[in-house]
């Protein structure tokens, strides 16, 4: 039977050598792939009429072939395919670079799709290398993270095949749902995907930024109740003032009192639980940097926890600008690190060698054991579970938790 738990190279479309691109991504599992939302998306319904069509900025038209597609061929080795096409309203110059697949499927007479940025004058509107579709198309079509190896195409056809394939079991008590007026986990996770109006992907945005702070909430409480007790990182001495200095730049009056607010629970002798929120680039990272250095300051271990290799890569690179002239040890252990690396890594953690690890899944691994664990970070924990925060917590004594979450 397929779940949401099921490894992805089960799906229908995935196969070993797709398996490893997805898992990359931070995409083991169906339900993983079902909660890789899209970055951005198309909006196909928002029609904009060519006389009226602003300059540099992308909007969608619709519009008739009226000229044969013209091919012209340059001294770059690049092939250009032009066509007019009208809307009842004017008429626009549309050019193709090198796609001669799609240039061959355009019809005379026959209404199509653009989607891109007009230019040109107010006497002669241009766009080049528009996204185009058959006229008969009308919805807003989900735009993916992706790469060389895996179009944003690609991941859009396996969601709907997990989509069709996986029930879908509800994550949220019947009657939190219905107190806050949510909608379905089937509803939600269809129109986050594929939005059948503005309104529909308005709703399901709703009810899974809702689910991803209920479950933040409950998994902080759990970890609270199960850390009543002294934690083993009681700081003696705050270097937060040390840290500030050896920085190229100000923090932010908001960076300066989360740090300050959870170096006040660290010394006072009990585990700090505690969640920080903030947009992408909000500064974060450097909050997690400031706390690592203090504990490290202190002689205890830090740990950070991303959900995907990548992450974890940008996040060492961070830390190692931030500590590089300070003595702090940091290293990164993810599933990619060579089998040699990995048991030096594993004996450098184990004899306090190392005072800041930062890596992927690889760290709750059973044999990668600490000296004196004091510090637990978790980014975009809604993609652990908590059962995994708390093995991970549990290699320490009663270790601090800092929860990072967009």
């Amino acid at each position: 039977m397929v779940t949401v738990s099921t490894d992805i190279q089960f799906l229908k479309g995935v196969g070993e050598k797709r398996a490893v691109v997805l898992k990359s991504k931070g995409i083991d599992t169906i339900g993983a792939l079902l909660r890789f939302y899209p970055r951005n998306y198309l909006d196909w319904t928002d029609i904009t009429p060519i006389d009226n069509a602003p300059f540099d900025e992308n909007l969608c038209i619709k519009a008739k072939v009226i000229t044969p597609v013209e091919t012209i061929k340059t001294n770059r080795n690049m092939t250009l395919y032009r066509f007019l096409a009208h809307d009842g309203t004017e008429q626009i110059e549309i050019t193709l670079f090198n796609q001669y697949f799609l240039a061959e499927k355009l019809r005379i007479d026959r209404e199509y799709l653009f989607y891109g940025k007009v230019s040109g004058s107010f006497f002669y509107k241009k766009m080049s290398s528009p996204i185009i579709l058959e006229s008969e198309f009308c919805g807003i079509q989900p735009i993916y993270s992706a790469n060389e190896k895996l179009s944003s195409k690609a991941i859009e056809k396996l969601v709907k095949t997990a989509l069709n394939t996986v029930e879908l079991v509800e994550t949220l008590p019947k009657n939190v749902i219905k107190r806050n007026n949510l909608c379905d986990i089937k509803f939600a996770l269809w129109n986050i995907h594929f939005p059948t109006s503005k309104e529909a992907f308005e709703k399901a945005k709703r009810r899974l930024v809702f689910e991803e702070l209920f479950i933040l909430q409950a998994g902080l409480s759990l970890l609270k109740k199960r850390s009543r007790g002294k934690s083993g990182c009681k700081l003696e001495k705050d270097y937060f003032s040390e840290f500030r200095e050896l920085l190229p730049f100000t923090l932010t009056n908001a960076q300066i009192n989360v740090v300050n607010e959870c170096v006040h629970d660290m010394f006072s002798g009990k585990p700090m639980n505690r969640l920080v929120q903030g947009d992408v680039g909000s500064g974060k990272t450097a909050v997690a940097a400031a706390l690592c250095y203090i504990v490290a300051k202190n002689g205890f271990q830090s740990a950070l926890m991303a959900p995907t290799e990548i992450l974890a890569e940008q996040h060492y690179k961070t830390f190692l600008q931030f500590t590089e002239a300070t003595g702090i040890r940091c290293a990164l252990l993810t599933g990619s690190v060579k089998k040699k690396d990995k048991t030096a890594l594993k004996a450098a953690l184990i004899n306090g060698e190392i005072d800041v690890i930062i890596g992927t899944h690889a760290l709750l691994v059973d044999d990668v054991e600490f000296k004196n664990l004091g510090l637990v970070i978790t980014d975009e924990q809604h993609r652990f579970g908590v059962a995994q925060r708390d093995k991970l917590s549990a290699k320490g004594e009663n270790s601090h938790t800092l929860v990072m979450s967009a």
